[in-house]
């Protein structure tokens, strides 16, 4: 069988899932695996929502599908 390398996208957007999307470096990238797409997302999302003071919807992708959802919270 001949399998495609599963390619994983991040997704931030503002407030929610229907937030306007945030253009940055991790929108950019392709990973080869969930957990580096996860790392990268997390570490920007909190960067952002500390910057904005809102909180950050995350989506990970999995070549087409949504693989994960996580919204970070905004600070107190």
């Amino acid at each position: 069988m001949n399998h495609a390398a599963k390619r994983y996208t991040v997704q931030l957007s503002e407030r929610d899932y229907q937030g306007r999307r945030l253009a940055c470096e991790v929108s950019d990238e392709r990973y080869g695996d969930a957990a580096a797409a996860s790392a990268a997302a997390k570490a920007e999302a909190f960067h952002l929502s500390m910057q904005l003071r809102r909180p950050i919807a995350i989506r990970i992708f999995e070549d087409e599908r949504v693989y994960l959802s996580h919204i970070m919270p905004s600070p107190a």
